[in-house]
């Protein structure tokens, strides 16, 4: 096998190109077309395609770098939000259909292993795809790294099966409050009254406005401190593997008891998404395409088997409960889709109403997501 271009001991280089792949997805996504193919996918498959023409190496100190230090980083920067007092109090009947959606892709997962063999690391994939498809990608990156499996190729065909069904379960969501079927059988207060969001809601284009630098710094600062004490606190309980999942739980504490301090804090969720792009750029760099093409297949038939028995979970309970169609809708959506979703689907159908309920119960499925995947991955083994 010829030596890749930039060997796996040039650090900066190779820094260079994680960091830029993430730059690529995020321009990518000031566009339609981007947003449509999703700057994820786009810097995934940028990278896989960098690594299998021998540009860069598919194995490198510096990926276990961004294992090692990035992810413990960005948790914490992403979970800033999670309030759980605030969610509770504010999300209403949405949060109830978020919780019975989250139910439904655990049943999904049950059901998807029993149907189908995804190998020796099935217990592991089904916890990754339970965090992701009840929190989003900080929780795919704290179960892989909490469950140890770090195998480029299987979670770069986890994260394409993931994104692209997820993606056709947006487009179904957006289309199916318009069945005649459905409205018919589902209260549709919110459909009845929607009125249009404000574009602003609907795309972001990762500007930050109004940044306060010394914010930022201190917000930096709080998640090496939750980092170091979370795999400090692991250690002692003789469970060092589980230092994200205590890094997870300090996070909440403060973003939940101590608001005031987060008040002070700025920029830390474009901190955090950053950092989960070049963690998914890592990714892509550490992918055998042979391999991805190999494991792929199964891994897309598992991702929609969880989608369908979640379908059916929450509309079925959510009809007995005659919970609002639409609460039903942007439940799914930020289930699946995570938080910002939210203001995708209530831009796409009117429904002002939803927006904050919609970010605060994905925000809490950014605050639950790790610890039921790990609790799936545990349950399977």
């Amino acid at each position: 096998m010829s030596l890749p271009l930039i060997g796996p001991e040039q650090d900066f280089a190779l820094w260079a190109v994680l960091i830029g792949l993430a730059s690529f997805g995020f321009w990518c996504e000031r566009f339609a077309w981007g947003r449509k193919y999703s700057g994820v996918m786009l810097l995934i498959a940028a990278a896989i395609v960098l690594a299998n023409l021998r540009i860069i190496p598919t194995s490198a100190p510096v990926y276990g770098v961004v294992w090692d230090y990035l992810v413990p980083i960005a948790i914490p920067l992403l979970l800033f939000q999670a309030d759980l007092k605030r969610i509770i109090r504010e999300s209403g009947p949405t949060l109830i259909a978020f919780v019975i959606g989250s139910a439904g892709v655990v049943a999904g997962v049950m059901v998807g292993v029993a149907l189908l063999d995804l190998g020796a690391q099935e217990a592991e994939l089904g916890g990754i795809f339970t965090g992701t498809y009840i929190g989003g990608s900080l929780n795919f990156a704290a179960v892989s790294e909490a469950s140890g499996m770090k195998d480029g190729s299987i979670l770069a065909a986890a994260v394409a099966a993931d994104n692209v069904v997820t993606n056709l379960h947006f487009l179904l969501i957006v289309l199916l409050p318009g069945v005649a079927w459905m409205a018919n059988r589902y209260p549709t207060h919110h459909m009845d009254t929607a009125s249009q969001v404000p574009s602003e809601h609907a795309e972001s284009v990762h500007q930050i406005e109004n940044l306060d630098i010394a914010g930022m710094l201190a917000a930096l600062a709080l998640a090496f401190i939750l980092a170091a004490l979370g795999k400090m606190l692991a250690g002692l309980a003789g469970m060092p593997q589980f230092a994200i999942l205590v890094t997870t739980a300090l996070t909440l504490f403060i973003a939940t008891l101590l608001p005031g301090v987060v008040a002070r804090l700025s920029g830390y969720t474009e901190s955090g998404n950053a950092l989960m792009f070049i963690f998914l750029a890592s990714i892509g760099a550490t992918a055998d395409v042979w391999q991805l093409i190999e494991i792929a297949p199964v891994l897309f038939v598992f991702a929609i088997i969880i989608i369908l028995v979640h379908l059916v979970v929450l509309f079925g309970v959510g009809k007995l409960m005659r919970l609002d169609l639409a609460e039903l809708a942007m439940a799914s959506a930020v289930c699946i889709g995570g938080p910002s979703t939210a203001a995708a689907i209530a831009s796409a159908k009117g429904w002002r109403e939803l927006l904050i309920p919609g970010v605060l119960a994905g925000s809490l499925g950014y605050a639950i997501g790790s610890f039921i995947g790990v609790s799936v991955i545990e349950w399977l083994r």
